[in-house]
């Protein structure tokens, strides 16, 4: 079975360790990206192997639009949305353009795959239980 791939939208660095962290021993492919522009790029040409995105919103709500595009092309796609500052109109942004989730950051790597774990079907989990 060909491992997940996962989309990573962040300019956190300490948040890209933690995901990485979180996928480590699973195989998944995290691809990192920090611009709107190279994100759509790995959409355009990967979208159809993406087992889910995550989406952090550091400046508030930015990335939205990028948001709004993968969720148009990919609806069953599972997004989950992490934001710090502007946390609840964040929130509300991202579950009227597609998020499944919304975290409060910090989130812990505890948090985090128990929160992906929900998301995945039973018979494809990304993260190890």
């Amino acid at each position: 079975m060909k491992p997940g791939l996962i989309l990573l939208f962040t300019g956190d660095n300490a948040f890209c360790e933690l995901v990485s962290e979180v996928f480590l021993a699973t195989g998944a492919v995290l691809l990192v990206t920090q611009s709107v522009a190279q994100a759509l790029q790995i959409v355009a040409e990967q979208g159809s192997d993406l087992k889910l995105v995550l989406m952090d919103f550091e400046e508030g709500s930015r990335g939205m639009t990028l948001l709004s595009a993968i969720h148009t092309c990919y609806q069953h796609l599972p997004i989950v949305v992490t934001a710090s500052t502007d946390f609840y109109h964040a929130k509300a942004v991202a579950y009227a353009n597609g998020a499944r989730v919304c975290l409060n950051k910090p989130v812990s790597a505890r948090q985090l795959a128990s929160t992906i774990e929900e998301l995945q079907p039973v018979h494809a989990p990304l993260v190890a239980a």
